[in-house]
């Protein structure tokens, strides 16, 4: 496996998958709030933006009521979607090898 297109590949995987987290809590959060002062019902795009940062940040999520500091928690979080970033960096990594027509040998 060439390491550095591998570690490319996992960088801006992991990059894309912080982003999203992030920006789906953010936009879950503040939606949230803005429906709590209103007192209205959850609109798509909270319901939408609360399962997806539900689901980018599953494995980590339980670390917030733990009482860890903070720099300890944003941590977690970025060792979570540099995590995400190398598990899927294989399977990109092994399709363009297929695309450029190698074997992808693991």
């Amino acid at each position: 496996m060439n390491r550095l297109r591998y570690l490319t590949i996992a960088a801006v995987l992991a990059t894309v998958h912080l982003l999203l987290a992030l920006s789906s809590l953010l936009v879950s959060f503040s939606s949230g709030m803005g429906r709590f002062d209103s007192g209205g019902d959850m609109s798509q795009l909270e319901s939408l933006a609360t399962a997806l940062s539900d689901a980018l940040l599953s494995p980590i999520s339980h670390v917030q009521t733990m009482g860890l500091s903070p720099p300890l928690q944003w941590a977690v979080v970025l060792g979570n979607s540099i995590l995400w970033g190398a598990v899927l960096a294989v399977p990109v990594w092994a399709l363009a090898r297929l695309v450029k027509g190698k074997r992808a040998a693991f």
